[in-house]
């Protein structure tokens, strides 16, 4: 892709601003593509795992006398938001396994699910299944029996969705970024956006899921050859564990 054709890639995209289903009724409405935009919307989980670090007194001391007893200090307790999706087909909710990593010594102990229907679920890390880069878990249909999952788009080992989906995977990848604020910080303030970009946030290509956000970048990203780049993001391929995501 040449500049030229990106620069009317990205001018596109900000006029697109931040996503109406209003506006999109306007221009995709004979296809289908607003009731896929808002079943794909409903279909997105959020995520809020809870960590725990047991302090000793054992790492609060370098020396350490004869008959030395180590005891319980404190717990720290750290927390970490994400987002994730419902799956079509068996409710499982797929994310990143970065969503269930703590910082130094915090172990995971629970996380809790909610979905845009207003349930919740509650797991424990035993209730995790992680393979690669992604990970999963299973709910209860009950839970989700109202919310449609979605499917997950086919994309070859080693490719990007760029290669993958040219010039339209370009349009929409520049249309993802700045509708969840992801743009440079003076135009942030001038608009008074803030980031919604969340590790775990799903990103759909007609329809379908073909890659989670896995950092969330202070700015546009642009690629160095003239594209978005996307290295913010984890392309849901074969070669990067998420076959266990079709378990």
């Amino acid at each position: 892709m040449n500049y030229k054709n990106f620069a009317k890639i990205l001018f596109a995209a900000a006029c697109v601003g931040v996503w109406s289903l209003s506006s999109a009724a306007t221009n995709t409405g004979k296809n289908g593509n607003v009731s896929r935009a808002l079943d794909n919307k409903l279909a997105e989980v959020t995520l809020v795992s809870e960590f725990e670090k047991p302090v000793r007194l054992s790492d609060m001391v370098s020396r350490r006398r004869p008959g030395f007893k180590d005891v319980l200090i404190k717990v720290d307790h750290q927390t970490k938001t994400c987002q994730g999706v419902l799956l079509a087909g068996t409710p499982r909710v797929a994310t990143l396994s970065a969503c269930f990593k703590g910082g130094d010594g915090y172990q995971m102990k629970k996380v809790t699910l909610r979905f845009a229907n207003g349930k919740q679920a509650v797991g424990t890390a035993n209730s995790v299944s992680v393979q690669g880069e992604f990970a999963r878990l299973y709910v209860k249909r009950a839970l989700v029996q109202d919310l449609k999952g979605v499917e997950i788009a086919h994309i070859a080992a080693g490719k990007s969705l760029q290669q993958t989906y040219s010039n339209d995977g370009a349009a929409m990848l520049a249309q993802f970024f700045t509708n969840r604020g992801v743009i440079s910080p003076r135009a942030r303030r001038a608009m008074g956006m803030k980031p919604s970009l969340k590790i775990g946030t799903p990103v759909f290509f007609r329809g379908k899921l073909v890659a989670f956000a896995n950092s969330v970048p202070n700015k546009f990203p642009v690629s160095l050859f003239g594209g978005v780049s996307e290295d913010s993001l984890t392309v849901v391929r074969p070669d990067n564990g998420s076959a266990i995501l079709f378990k």
